[in-house]
């Protein structure tokens, strides 16, 4: 088989045979992935640049570096009666499953993981992306195992880019049974209650989407690392993907670890929660995401039209769709959003988000010192639960406002004139009493923002945003019942992580979320506010 050779930082050289780079690689719809940023860390890492394109490519690797270590596994570990099975013979399972590493994320909407929720039914609903997967898809099967829950659905990108990669790249998957088993990889949407050989197809999707150990985290884990210059652990991934294997328990087969991995399995869950505390939940980060999906609502409202949607697997493809005033749009990507923004030159966010010397500023900077400011003036009673509800709604109440982001004046005026033209509604008793109550716990905060910065001559211009609470994955079950297995003698002795491993423990937090409050302080003529005295006073609004 003809090989191409690709040079990668990390990894020295990517290998990807010949076929695959003409018929995937070099097209456009995966060439799109150049114009997608990796991450939103740039406002912070000068050097975070690095795209989705390289990425995927890295993802490959570790994949194939995957494949041929469960192909000896297989072999070493698994029944020839439990092989005849297979609906996928094994050589198209590790095309496939190298294949969903290669597009895991082709679907991914501008700016990664700031636009997905755009594809989404009013940003809520995941109705429509899996009534569209699972006709795509077509089995029965696959239909039976998509979840309800919204808690327990994929990513909105993972969806669309098992949409995209089946719709664009159908050709290279021969069965029905070869879509399914696609977009499960993708989605991570195993076989529920599989034993024999759907146990160990289940094994190949935990390695490319699980809660702890997959190649898609393992590359961006360390790439981000590198092109950031973040000071985090040195993931041995050569060492830990090669200590894979699988077992079998009660019928089922299951990955497992030899025992030389454990250092690393610790390692990559620290790489995680280090940059997920510090890193993701920066409030620089959550802000410049901010910026960008008021400006994304924005274009989505100004060239959204007869059923057509900006964020759509429509825009995504090749071919696109033509919006108002003739404007095509195909192969959507970040630059597509950036020229859009540079059109509306009245919008605020637009401006600041292109002016960094705009921008507003965190009163405080990390979950610790939103906990110093708050949680530690109160001892005990619900103070702080009423509080941080009436937070939590008003956050709720501007992510849906398209004109009233900012927590000013207008918006006062516009809480005070809807609670009153409440009263004129139809309403029942008790929908009308339930949205009274909660535009009043908003207003509270509100005037008490608005009262504050008034007295010191700033005249309220703030933005408030909702973090969630850092919990270590070193506190999840995946985590310490992974399978360890200890070569003994004539016998091997497999036994969970957190039973015979003296490992960081990870305390899941007792809250579920914090906030992050933003003023402008960048001008000469603005006040420095004193944290203090504005947390008292929001505390004192809820005793």
């Amino acid at each position: 088989m003809n090989q191409k050779k690709l040079k990668d930082p990390l990894y020295g050289y990517i290998t990807i045979p010949t076929e695959i780079m003409r018929e995937v690689v070099d097209t456009a719809t995966f060439q799109r992935l150049r114009r997608i940023m990796q991450t939103s860390y740039s406002p912070l890492f000068a050097s975070a640049v690095h795209n989705r394109f390289v990425h995927s490519l890295g993802v490959y690797h570790l994949g194939s570096i995957v494949v041929s270590v469960l192909e000896r596994e297989i072999s070493n570990n698994v029944t020839p009666e439990i092989l005849e099975e297979l609906d996928i013979p094994l050589d198209r399972l590790k095309h496939v499953f190298l294949l969903s590493c290669l597009l895991h994320d082709v679907g991914h909407a501008p700016f990664s993981h700031t636009g997905e929720t755009f594809y989404l039914e009013n940003r809520q609903s995941y109705d429509g992306l899996h009534k569209t997967i699972i006709e795509i898809v077509g089995t029965e099967d696959f239909k039976n195992d998509v979840p309800i829950e919204k808690s327990k659905a994929a990513a909105p990108h993972e969806i669309m880019s098992a949409i995209i990669g089946i719709q664009e790249f159908q050709k290279l998957l021969q069965t029905p049974e070869e879509k399914d088993f696609f977009a499960r990889c993708i989605t991570g949407y195993g076989y529920k209650d599989a034993v024999g050989i759907k146990s160990i197809f289940n094994c190949y999707i935990q390695m490319l989407n699980s809660k702890v150990i997959d190649v898609d985290k393992l590359d961006y884990l360390i790439r981000d690392a590198y092109i950031t210059g973040y000071c985090t652990v040195n993931i041995d991934y050569e060492r830990l993907l090669t200590a894979l294997t699988i077992i079998e328990e009660n019928g089922k087969y299951k990955l497992a670890y030899y025992k030389g991995a454990i250092s690393v399995i610790e390692d990559v869950v620290y790489a995680h929660d280090s940059e997920r505390k510090w890193i993701q939940n920066h409030p620089v980060i959550l802000y410049e995401n901010y910026l960008l999906q008021h400006i994304m609502e924005l274009l989505e409202q100004k060239l959204s039209c007869d059923e057509k949607k900006l964020f759509s697997a429509e825009s995504l493809g090749v071919s696109g769709q033509i919006f108002k005033d003739g404007l095509a749009i195909r192969l959507l990507s970040d630059d597509d959003i950036i020229h859009l923004a540079k059109q509306c030159y009245e919008n605020k966010f637009v401006s600041e988000y292109f002016e960094r010397d705009l921008r507003r500023h965190p009163l405080w900077k990390s979950e610790a010192e939103y906990k110093a400011f708050f949680l530690d003036r109160v001892s005990g009673g619900d103070v702080i639960d009423l509080l941080e509800d009436a937070m939590e709604a008003a956050t709720k109440y501007l992510s849906k406002s398209t004109t009233n982001w900012v927590i000013n004046l207008d918006l006062l005026h516009l809480l005070k004139k809807e609670l009153s033209d409440l009263e004129a509604t139809t309403l029942d008793q008790k929908s009308k009493e339930a949205q009274r109550n909660e535009k009043q716990k908003i207003l509270r905060v509100v005037t008490c923002l608005y009262q504050y910065s008034e007295s010191c001559g700033y005249q309220g211009d703030f933005v408030l945003l909702k973090s969630s609470q850092f919990n270590s994955g070193f506190s999840k079950p995946d985590f310490s019942t992974t399978k360890i297995v200890f070569p003994i003698v004539s016998t091997n002795k497999i036994s969970n992580f957190g039973d015979k491993v003296s490992s960081l423990m990870g305390i899941s937090s007792s809250r579920d979320n914090f906030f992050y409050l933003y003023y402008k302080c960048g001008d000469n003529t603005v006040p420095a506010l004193n944290v203090n005295e504005l947390c008292s006073r929001l505390i004192k609004e809820f005793v």
